[in-house]
């Protein structure tokens, strides 16, 4: 059995009584699992033919069992701050709808002491033609507070939600941000012991939000019970003592949240990356196989330039594959900033003849090697090529390979797209390959642009007094 340990959490939210931590939040061996019943092909045409199949015993196809959650186990002492991580699909949002009693338990068991403010789906018990005073009073009654606490906490409610000229108006006439505002005011003002929160502390406009926080850090350093679900890891790491990491149900890992959060952003990158080679693969194998049936159908070299609007030139030097490497060798799709990248280009030589350089030139074949790099959007990052850097290329081999190396990548958070060429000196095309490879950086910082150059900021000194008087 794993707990949250209760020497991570601040003495000053610890509720220590008789020697034992108090649990806010007591869930042991916890299990949910869905019927998942996939409707067989015309088993949902009309009621005939529905009973028909029944009667000759071709009803519906057996259901197959998904578990939300299994074998979990979680024991959140009173006043600490836990969140909640994983990515769609994790059980995260199953998890806080069983605490709330929304579901049901397939087998363990929950145990909640206190009152709960669950933030989940704000407004979703407002019925749309009664006015916004009617749902708060009826929201407050449903959250456990009387009609005397409402009433005395009516104003704060409103003003809070910023609501006070509409509140008698239907909640159907609100917008979104309206009907959402109002029922996070509701919920945060019911002094609650524990808050459930699932993605809802960007409610509303800037101002709204900042208030929302706001009011959120007062309850936590009030001494109450806060689960946070979020995928702003960001707010995970500032608000939380620990984070709990599930995927697929299970806890994967859990403890100090800087340590979680980059085992979570590990595990994404990770995924991300195989992604993006698969995806290149599969579009590698594509371009192949178009080539290999143009090469078999057409009459000339020049005429298979034709296959793709993303490639073209004359191909008396053929790019056969573009990787890009870390500074270990290794193929990667996914960089930081910080990185070093070597671009690999693999090619074959298919008519030599035709590559002699002009006497005014130092090499002797008529070749350069170019790679550009450009933002998805299109922006052109960098570009460079051999002659452009001096590189005086020797003879080319048969086929071999050339590597074009950046020390570091510099690039802030994006996808980016990488272009390689063949050409002559005077720019004709030989091989051009526009958007060969997608590949991301990611970045955390939260600088904007493109680039993330070596920087420092640097405050000057005031002057003395001394040395300002002499000057005078």
């Amino acid at each position: 059995m794993s707990e949250l340990r209760p020497s991570s959490i601040p003495a000053s939210r610890a509720h220590l009584g008789s020697g034992a931590v108090q649990y806010a939040i007591d869930i042991v061996d916890l299990e949910k699992s869905f019927k998942r019943q996939t409707l067989q092909r015309g088993s949902y045409t009309t009621l005939k033919s529905t009973l028909f199949s029944l009667f000759r015993g071709r009803g519906r196809a057996p259901a197959a069992v998904t578990r939300a959650v299994s074998g979990l186990t979680i024991r959140i002492p009173q006043g600490s701050s836990v969140g909640i991580i994983g990515r769609n699909g994790s059980g995260k949002s199953t998890l806080l709808k069983l605490i709330t009693g929304i579901y049901k338990p397939t087998k363990g068991r929950i145990s909640v002491n206190g009152r709960v403010a669950a933030l989940i789906e704000l407004g979703a018990g407002f019925h749309p033609d009664f006015t916004g005073r009617e749902n708060l009073q009826l929201a407050g009654i449903m959250m456990g507070l009387t009609r005397k606490e409402i009433a005395a906490r009516f104003d704060e409610i409103v003003d809070f939600a910023g609501l006070r000229e509409v509140i008698d108006d239907p909640v159907r006439t609100y917008s979104s941000g309206m009907f959402m505002r109002l029922g996070f005011s509701v919920a945060v003002h019911t002094d609650p012991d524990v808050l459930l929160i699932d993605e809802v502390l960007a409610v509303g406009d800037a101002a709204f939000i900042r208030k929302s926080k706001e009011r959120v850090s007062e309850l936590r350093h009030a001494g109450k019970t806060l689960l946070l679900v979020s995928h702003d890891l960001e707010a995970v790491e500032r608000w939380c003592d620990e984070v709990v990491w599930l995927h697929q149900g299970e806890v994967r890992d859990r403890g100090e949240p800087r340590r979680v959060i980059d085992h979570y952003r590990e595990f994404l990158e990770h995924g991300e990356e195989q992604e993006l080679l698969d995806h290149a693969r599969s579009e590698q194998q594509l371009s192949q196989a178009s080539a290999g049936t143009a090469q078999g159908t057409a009459a000339s070299v020049v005429e298979t330039a034709q296959e793709s609007t993303q490639r073209w030139g004359s191909r008396e030097v053929e790019v056969t594959s573009v990787r890009l490497l870390n500074s270990a060798g290794q193929e990667h799709l996914l960089f930081h900033s910080e990185d070093a990248v070597e671009v690999e280009i693999r090619y074959t030589v298919n008519d030599r003849s035709a590559l002699q350089a002009p006497v005014d030139r130092a090499q002797e074949e008529d070749v350069v090697f170019g790679v550009a790099i450009t933002r998805n959007d299109g922006v052109m990052v960098h570009g460079t090529n051999t002659d452009i850097e001096g590189v005086v290329l020797p003879p080319l081999q048969d086929s071999g390979t050339i590597r074009y190396r950046i020390e570091r990548l510099g690039l802030l958070e994006g996808s980016y797209l990488i272009d390689v060429a063949v050409h002559r000196f005077d720019g004709y095309p030989i091989d051009y390959h526009k958007g060969t490879l997608r590949f991301a950086v990611r970045s955390e910082g939260r600088q904007v642009g493109v680039l993330l150059p070596p920087r420092a900021w640097v405050v000057a000194e005031p002057r003395s007094a001394s040395v300002q008087a002499a000057q005078q």
